[in-house]
């Protein structure tokens, strides 16, 4: 009795078959990626415009914007993203911080409480937002602590150095460097507090919203970095929670504790450009091609310019 033959595959067939399924995954993936990459960019700015209504909230409340941080570099009590905690749903947080001992932000007993996860401050385009408790500049601020994703924009503050602007020297006139040491110490013909931006490092000043007479919806108010990038941009910081426009927008550049001035800008890992809140609280999208010029006017409050981030 014959027993029918079973065809098997030859070899020349099951590599065109691997050949096809690999042509296969090599076009499903780009547009797996591209979809992952639109579920994050949203849920970015959908932290963005949280942050924003937060801190809006707050100034409805206080009758003032919160300051950037205190005097540097460890004082007592919070910083503007703690400080909005309680209108972000972070109460329990606020609750758990001791804002009232020497050494701030940094001192031990905060220790526990810096090391917890807050999503709403973690921009999900960034890999390392997987580890979000980092090492920080662990002479003025907790060590290891949670990173910051969106730090406040002080505009074209002095950042201790400008050097991307065409004269790196600070003044009221220049539209990419002003005020001195990020609105802290007086210098350079400034007076202490003075910044260019809704926020600066200190509490000598306050801004309210009539103040900021280059208007609401075109005036920065947060936006997104890389803080791998700067070791100094953490949710507890007070040397600093904050970024400035004098950095030209996605220069990827990295150091840890050292060349601030040219590392802590503005950033992400978004394809072409980087999302802001506006002080309106509106969520916008600057390309990376926007006009150094322009850019820097959307940074400052008062500067008299008209700009648009798109």
């Amino acid at each position: 009795m014959n027993t029918p033959s079973r065809r098997a595959f030859t070899l020349i067939e099951l590599l065109v078959v691997v050949a096809i399924i690999a042509v296969l995954i090599g076009l499903l993936l780009p547009a797996v990626q591209k979809t992952r990459e639109a579920a994050a960019r949203a849920r970015c700015q959908n932290n963005l415009k949280q942050i924003a209504v937060a801190v809006l909230n707050f100034e409805s409340a206080y009758g003032r914007f919160p300051h950037g941080s205190g005097v540097c570099c460890t004082p007592t009590g919070p910083n503007w993203a703690v400080d909005i905690f309680p209108f972000a749903e972070q109460k329990n947080l606020a609750d758990a911080l001791d804002l009232t001992v020497s050494q701030g932000l940094r001192n031990p007993v905060n220790a526990a409480a810096v090391w917890q996860t807050v999503p709403l401050f973690v921009c999900p385009s960034d890999p390392a937002a997987a580890n979000p408790v980092m090492t920080r500049f662990a002479t003025h601020n907790a060590s290891p602590a949670h990173a910051l994703w969106y730090p406040a924009s002080m505009g074209p503050t002095h950042m201790d150095q400008c050097p991307f602007c065409p004269d790196g020297t600070p003044s009221p006139t220049n539209f990419c460097c002003q005020g001195w040491n990020f609105g802290t110490q007086a210098g350079g013909g400034s007076p202490a507090g003075t910044f260019a931006g809704i926020f600066g490092r200190t509490s000598a000043r306050s801004v309210r919203v009539r103040d900021v007479t280059d208007g609401l919806s075109g005036t920065f108010l947060v936006g997104e970095t890389l803080p791998a990038h700067c070791t100094f941009l953490g949710l507890f910081s007070q040397n600093f929670p904050l970024s400035g426009t004098s950095i030209p927008l996605n220069h990827m550049e990295s150091a840890v504790n050292t060349n601030w001035f040219r590392t802590c800008g503005f950033k992400s890992l978004h394809p072409g450009g980087a999302n802001f809140a506006m002080g309106d609280g509106s969520v916008r999208f600057a390309p990376v091609t926007i006009d150094f010029r322009v850019y820097n006017g959307l940074g400052t409050r008062a500067g008299g310019e008209v700009a648009n981030p798109n």
